[in-house]
């Protein structure tokens, strides 16, 4: 790997934090019951992190009428967050106009570094 692929492979971690989930209190199980599925179902994911967000292939096993419940792997972690149900769609469907592994920059104002390490 070269120099500036390092660079940013290290920046891309030093971003990252374990990612966000949503709250109890958002998810209200009390009134929105989870729909568990076996096999689970691919998806891209919009994973949010501290300071900034991950597009991802992930699968779902459960959802709510507002949430999903989405596993995926990242550095060889496995990872369950639940996201909004709006930042979810099958794996079948088309990508939107971003390229997975790009991110959004939070509070950087710099825009997405890019997907040099996209899968």
């Amino acid at each position: 790997m070269d120099r500036d692929a390092l660079a940013k492979l290290a920046t891309r971690y030093a971003k990252r934090a374990e990612p966000v989930s949503l709250t109890l209190e958002e998810l209200a199980f009390d009134h929105h019951p989870v729909t568990r599925v076996v096999p689970g179902v691919p998806v891209w994911a919009w994973i949010r992190f501290p300071c900034s967000a991950e597009l991802a292939a992930g699968e779902t096993f459960g959802w709510t009428s507002r949430a999903v419940q989405v596993c995926s792997t990242d550095g060889g972690i496995r990872r369950t967050t639940w996201v909004w149900a709006s930042a979810v769609q099958r794996r079948s469907l088309p990508v939107g106009k971003t390229v997975l592994g790009d991110r959004t920059g939070h509070d950087s104002g710099t825009g997405p570094p890019g997907a040099a390490d996209a899968q």
